[in-house]
């Protein structure tokens, strides 16, 4: 210990204490240790590594003054109290640890308009284990008081990597498969029960301050069934495979192993779809599986693409004339990569022939009209109003952004064929910027020409190219 000491004066030389991230690790600050205790030292190190210079301080001074010697015991079950909080939902926890490679974290789904099939947000799956607990009694109870137990010496998060638990879930399975059974076979039983599941699904959303908009369907509780089946296939593979690898190869190969049905595996590839938000993802997914989830979760991205666009134009796109593309804090929140995003899952959706029926067709067509109404009705006027108030000194890089996205939009629209509500620019939308351009340029006076070219752009992209004359090219 007195190797590791440093004195007040030896601090004084030194001057500010040295930084946690450059600082020698312990291990290498401290001489050979006999057998193996080298080791033993570099992992307290590395534990001790991401604390900042303070706490590793008070740490040391904690150790010098001797508060340490002779109480690893009380400081560990110290530890371990500190470590599991105040959670106290175990048997749920262990229960909802099923679903992992299904639920994501993204509060945006719960204020969508667009259910997602196959996508479950935690405020999901707890309602469904609200629903399912009371029914699944007494085996919940007796798993709820062995973590209880087990926690007050050890921290929970190894409790719940324990095979031990990996048993407890696999009982709790069975036992919900079992309960789902008998509902399905009761259909009144079934139909109270999902209304059950409704409820506690909107006490969840009303945490959020989500208002639920429709509630569980009955084909919720057949595709449950699926996911339980299926989970024990999922247990093994690793987040980061639906993140960055390949789901639809993985869940190909759950299929060939036979270690759950096609429908499983085509559950797993769309957790791995939503993840990854991948337009050419989705074309491989129903190529392998061409079932009706999968068909309804590419349909469902479309849809809540669109929606993002649509809320984008009509907000800060629309009413903040000063946002340009630098501005942005990711590129793909800008309405442009937002319209490429939206119209990738057209074209997969176009390219798979998926909306075959009245109701498919009027929810892309109607995706559409939303969109076109947000582009003519709310953006081009404002732009409109924008540019008749154009004069030789304004700023015009914000405005050209937002009329060059329109003249995209038509573009991209006329390129698939798709009617659009007409023509977003009046002929005066151009007939102005020329006029302001020309008035200059017509006393060719060289130090005032430099100052209304940029106006040639606002009176080109509304459809009315102005020619720049010779005394402006001179």
């Amino acid at each position: 210990m007195a190797k590791l000491r440093m004195s007040k004066e030896t601090q004084a030389a030194d001057g500010a204490p040295p930084d946690a991230a450059t600082a020698l690790p312990l291990h290498l600050a401290l001489p050979d240790l006999p057998g193996g205790q080298d080791n033993s030292l570099k992992r307290v190190s590395d534990v001790l590594a991401p604390l900042d210079h303070g706490q590793k301080l008070q740490l040391y001074k904690m150790i010098r003054d001797g508060y340490l010697e002779d109480m690893a015991e009380p400081v560990a079950q110290m530890l371990v109290t500190m470590l599991n909080g105040r959670r106290s939902e175990h048997a749920r926890r262990v229960w909802t640890g099923l679903f992992d490679a299904l639920i994501l974290r993204d509060d945006s789904l719960l204020t969508s308009g667009v259910r997602l099939a196959g996508a479950l947000h935690l405020a999901d799956v707890s309602a469904w284990w609200f629903a399912l607990a009371p029914r699944m009694e007494p085996l919940v109870g007796r798993v709820q008081e062995t973590v209880a137990r087990l926690a007050k010496d050890q921290p929970l998060n190894e409790i719940f990597a324990s095979a031990e638990a990996q048993g407890w879930a696999d009982e709790l399975r069975q036992r919900s498969l079992a309960v789902l059974a008998r509902l399905r076979a009761t259909p009144a039983a079934a139909t109270a029960f999902l209304a059950e599941v409704s409820g506690f699904r909107a006490q969840m959303l009303k945490r959020h301050g989500v208002r639920q908009r429709e509630g569980v369907a009955r084909a919720e509780l057949e595709r449950m069934e699926t996911i339980l089946l299926a989970a024990p296939a999922w247990a093994d593979q690793p987040l980061p495979s639906l993140l960055h690898g390949d789901p639809v190869r993985l869940a190909r190969e759950m299929v060939r192993r036979g270690d759950c049905t096609r429908d499983g595996a085509a559950m797993f590839a769309v957790a791995g779809l939503h993840r990854r938000d991948d337009a050419a993802l989705a074309t491989r997914l129903f190529e392998a599986f061409p079932v009706a989830v999968a068909k309804d979760a590419i349909i469902g991205r479309l849809l809540v693409a669109a929606e993002a666009l649509k809320a984008t134009l009509t907000g800060s796109f629309l009413s903040k004339p000063g946002l340009l593309v630098a501005d942005a804090v990711d590129d793909r929140d800008h309405p442009s990569a937002q319209l490429q995003h939206f119209l990738a899952w057209y074209d997969a959706v176009h390219a798979l022939e998926l909306d075959t029926t009245d109701r498919e067709r009027n929810m892309v067509h109607q995706a559409f009209r939303e969109l076109s109404n947000a582009v003519h009705e709310d953006l081009a006027p404002v732009l409109a109003r924008r540019i008749e108030a154009l004069t030789m000194h304004s700023v015009l890089d914000p405005l050209m952004e937002r009329v060059r996205f329109v003249n995209e939009f038509q573009a991209q629209l006329a390129r698939r064929g798709i009617v659009s509500s007409g023509k977003p620019w009046r002929a005066e939308d151009g007939k102005h910027p020329a006029t302001v351009f020309r008035r200059p340029s017509s006393t060719r006076a060289a130090e005032r020409l430099r100052t209304p070219r940029p106006l040639a752009d606002p009176a080109d992209k509304p459809g009315h190219p102005h020619p720049i004359p010779p005394a402006a090219h001179a």
